[in-house]
């Protein structure tokens, strides 16, 4: 798993993200019982609905360890996540899930274009682990599925 920012500040959690239903809302606030792991997406990432559909079952088992998943995007990325279809697939899954950096200061250095920056929390915001991935590498996805079960993997122990 490539490893990314273990040392470095790569958000700023005390910034409030902007929801699907338009709520600004804290890392804090949006927490599972065993962490929470956020999802950067660069410009010119997957649309959200796209995010979404991709990991709803891993997304679903993670929820179910008590680790929640977000994926936030930046402010230009907008058309990204606050498309209809975006905001359909958010309130399917029944809780915050798709946010905006609306004030864009939530990323310390924003994932680059066509890339994701995940960052795996627990309760006390202490990083567990942290990684990037290329949307131009075609086993992103595998890698970032693999960063989602190593994260369910550490939480039942």
């Amino acid at each position: 798993m490539p490893a990314y920012g273990m040392g470095v500040n790569v958000i700023n959690a005390g910034v409030p993200l902007l929801s699907h239903d338009y709520t600004h809302l804290y890392l804090r606030d949006v927490m599972g019982q065993r962490g929470l792991i956020v999802v950067g997406v660069g410009k010119a990432g997957e649309r959200g609905f796209q995010m979404l559909y991709r990991f709803s079952n891993i997304c679903d088992r993670l929820e179910q360890c008590g680790i929640n998943v977000i994926f936030v995007y930046q402010k230009e990325s907008a058309r990204h996540v606050q498309d209809t279809t975006s905001l359909f697939g958010a309130r399917y899954r029944q809780r915050p899930c798709l946010f905006l950096d609306d004030d864009g200061k939530f990323f310390v250095g924003p994932p680059r274009p066509k890339s994701l920056r995940a960052i795996y929390l627990d309760r006390e915001m202490k990083r567990l682990g942290a990684a990037e991935f290329a949307l131009r590498d075609e086993t992103w996805d595998a890698l970032l599925q693999a960063f989602f079960a190593q994260a369910a993997a550490g939480s039942m122990h």
